[in-house]
């Protein structure tokens, strides 16, 4: 072999789905080494997260400061994520409801769980969707003060002198350009961060109280299936004109990187990276509607724990009514946006949801339990489905709808 065939086998082999499939090859047969390796994935996840904030700030400030695009990327962007998660919610809940029937109430028998006095409301929610102090959002990691701030400040920009603007938008545009070379550097280190954080996270998963709830997993995975394979393309094909399976071969990076970090945040540079150099979209699309999705819209998230409300319900002995499944489709909608600024996340949400529905917190163990294993796939799901909402508003605003 010639030595520029050997450095093209290497290159090939350099990649992303071959550093996932050594990840999972590893952790299966020498799982006592996953810390051996597994903090190449802890530095790969930490430099992406690296570039999140100060690149959605200067990207959305770019789109909106400079374009005329606010009132149509606003509106479609917004009814697009409540339709994904509206389907996502209300498919959840019908099979959850199938699936469910005849459960074993002895199946599990939870232990208290302390939730660290987390707890939601909507008071609390309005009040922490205002930041105070925005170095204090940037050290938190607050996306959603940054979307806030950002979209507030292109607003006001859009109010001044054009040559004051003009400054800021170049500045931002510059700075948005250095972020992109970054992200560049960053993802030469993919495939070794990839193999660290699959390797590390599968190595010590505990398998056997997953698979005990056999019949919650099969739900899980066809509705996943169903909104993934079936509703979100079928949305694509409709709304944006485009081949599914084009589609997906054109952002596959982004897809493979959720699941494998289980963060649409630390995706987001991934994402937007992908749909503007392989899928061709707008750069002003993709800096308002990717933001937007890694904060508000959970289409995992909400077909997921509305499958899980129901379970826990039908081992707890209740019998849920249609108002209450209408319910669980309300709060699991919701739920992606009220855990966004609130500290503790998913389980304040759940515990919340729980107490509406009068079920004991208890079972916020179950939780606990499945959360870890289907954090990666619903994740996938939840960028899936930012992917698709950004092609078709991207779609809409080329034909000026």
């Amino acid at each position: 072999m010639t030595r520029h065939a050997l450095a093209g086998a290497v290159r090939r082999l350099y990649s992303v789905p071959v550093g996932l499939l050594l990840g999972v090859l590893l952790a299966w047969g020498w799982p006592s080494g996953a810390g051996t390796i597994g903090w190449v994935g802890d530095v790969f996840l930490s430099l992406l997260k690296l570039l999140i904030l100060p690149l959605i700030m200067v990207s959305i400030f770019a789109s909106l400061a400079g374009g005329d695009n606010l009132r149509r990327l606003g509106t479609g962007t917004l009814l697009l994520y409540l339709l994904t998660s509206a389907v996502a919610a209300t498919l959840g809940t019908v099979l959850g409801l199938a699936w469910s029937r005849d459960l074993p109430m002895d199946l599990m028998a939870p232990a208290a769980v302390d939730t660290g006095g987390a707890g939601f409301s909507m008071a609390l929610f309005v009040e922490r969707l205002i930041p105070s102090n925005l170095v204090a959002s940037m050290a938190d990691g607050n996306i959603l003060h940054i979307v806030v701030v950002a979209i507030a400040a292109a607003i006001a920009a859009r109010a001044l002198p054009a040559a004051h603007r003009g400054t800021l938008l170049d500045l931002a545009e510059a700075g948005n350009a250095l972020l992109m070379a970054l992200l560049r550097m960053i993802l030469a280190l993919a495939p070794l961060g990839v193999l660290g954080l699959v390797y590390a996270s599968l190595a010590d998963m505990d398998w056997t109280s997953v698979l005990q709830l056999h019949a919650f997993v099969w739900a899980v995975a066809l509705a996943a299936l169903l909104h993934a394979g079936v509703f979100l393309p079928l949305l694509l094909w409709v709304g944006a004109a485009r081949s599914p399976l084009g589609f997906v071969t054109a952002v596959r990076e982004a897809l493979l990187m959720a699941l494998t970090t289980a963060s649409s945040s630390a995706t987001y540079p991934v994402s937007k990276q992908v749909l503007e150099r392989n899928a061709g979209l707008r750069p002003a699309t993709t800096s308002f509607t990717l933001p937007l999705g890694a904060t508000l819209n959970m289409d995992g998230s909400a077909l997921y724990q509305s499958i899980l409300l129901i379970f826990i319900a039908q081992l707890a002995g209740a019998d849920l009514s249609l108002a209450q499944a209408l319910l669980i489709v309300l709060l699991t909608m919701a739920s992606s946006a009220g855990t966004a600024g609130i500290p503790g996340g998913g389980i304040a949400m759940m515990a919340f949801m729980l107490d509406l529905l009068g079920l004991p917190q208890t079972w916020l163990a179950l939780y606990l339990v499945v959360d870890r294993f289907f954090d990666y796939p619903i994740t996938a799901l939840n960028v899936w489905g930012d992917l698709v909402v950004a092609a078709v508003v991207d779609r809409r605003i080329e034909a000026g709808g």
